[in-house]
């Protein structure tokens, strides 16, 4: 309805409200019956709504909203970015296979997280060359977030990767 309509039938059937400041479009006898189901496919995918989520992953997801890892890494960590002068020249998705090559355990994503980089990265100097190099770079969160916290984030990249 949100897609078709602009809206669903419960909100515009409850009378006249405040528009909002810019409304959703309605996209009925617009879209084929497969691009709507596309749309909801993807929506579905990078909106958060996961079926069955651990609580510690969906807090970490809700963590990686509030600082920001979605701008860099893509929609719940699927890809992200391009990234000049990075190893690959993107920013990579936590559910990728690039992913094994840059966190080999939790104890590294929290280096990451915590640091912007694992110190076995950062103290080979070919690695330490490309993570002072590249455009963007992973920000150091250990001013910002606590411990648990940090735990919430790493259940939910390893809850992302375990799904199919």
């Amino acid at each position: 309805e949100w897609i078709l309509d602009g809206a669903p039938n419960r909100l515009r059937d409850a009378g006249p409200a405040k528009p909002p400041f810019s409304p959703m479009p309605a996209y009925r006898g617009l879209l084929s019956d497969q691009e709507l189901a596309d749309l909801v496919a993807y929506f579905r995918a990078v909106s958060g709504g996961f079926e069955e989520i651990p609580e510690a992953a969906y807090e970490g997801r809700a963590i990686a909203v509030r600082v920001g890892c979605f701008g860099c890494h893509g929609p719940s960590g699927a890809g992200g970015c391009a990234n000049p002068g990075s190893f690959k020249g993107h920013i990579p998705a936590w559910d990728g296979e690039e992913f094994l090559e840059l966190v080999r355990d939790d104890a590294e994503l929290r280096e990451w997280i915590l640091d912007g980089h694992p110190k076995r990265l950062w103290d080979n100097s070919a690695a330490r060359h490309f993570l002072e190099k590249q455009t963007i770079r992973m920000p150091a969160y250990r001013p910002h977030l606590k411990d648990d916290e940090v735990a919430k984030r790493v259940a939910y990249v390893r809850w992302l990767r375990k799904r199919p």
